[in-house]
């Protein structure tokens, strides 16, 4: 499940990275699905992320929530500022099931 995670977020967030015609470089912050610390580290480098790029890690405060984990580890880099309005946020989620997605969007 580890290598399948990796290398499944990475690709399709390569994908919708294109899907929205922009690059990695013009992400500000990402917010994957918040499973494992480990995975996220891993996808985080195999998609070459910059290290300005704020990356939700929440799952220590929160544990793994499920398809409730995204939006809560956006929230916890909204409230406090870390990411501005109008930023590119990249999202991935994944599952057990082996499905996955990814998009772009912007932050409010």
């Amino acid at each position: 499940m580890f290598r399948w995670a990796i290398g499944a977020v990475a690709d399709v967030c390569g994908q919708a990275l294109r899907a929205a015609r922009v690059t990695v470089r013009d992400i500000e912050a990402s917010v994957p699905h918040q499973a494992n610390v480990r995975i996220i580290d891993a996808a985080v480098k195999a998609m070459g992320l910059s290290s300005s790029v704020e990356v939700a890690r929440t799952v220590r405060e929160d544990g793994n929530v499920s398809g409730a984990s995204i939006p809560l580890a956006l929230d916890a880099l909204l409230a406090p500022g870390r990411v501005r309005p109008g930023a590119l946020v990249l999202t991935a989620g994944f599952g057990s099931g082996l499905s996955y997605s990814a998009q772009v969007v912007v932050a409010p």
